[in-house]
């Protein structure tokens, strides 16, 4: 504080907090497209352990339904990272 008791003078602030402050929306869109990648990332995860799984089992129908789920789904995630940039 400072000698008047005023508080701290803007000189002193430090330049962090010298600035206006973001919208509380464009502080949240980064943490919910986290969190959507999150889910992807997850989804990708669980599709390729039941292939290996199918493949380990002898189905080939099911290593080769989630073979073309997991390719659609990495196609879908390279499109949204296009879209975002």
């Amino acid at each position: 504080m400072s000698i008047d008791g005023r508080g701290v003078p803007p000189q002193e602030m430090p330049p962090h907090r010298t600035g206006p402050r973001r919208a509380r929306a464009h502080r949240e869109v980064p943490a919910a497209l986290g969190v959507f990648v999150l889910v992807l990332l997850s989804l990708q995860v669980f599709l390729l352990t039941v292939g290996v799984d199918a493949l380990l089992a002898d189905d080939d129908g099911l290593a080769w339904v989630t073979a073309g789920l997991s390719v659609l789904l990495a196609a879908g995630a390279a499109a949204f990272y296009r879209y975002l940039r």
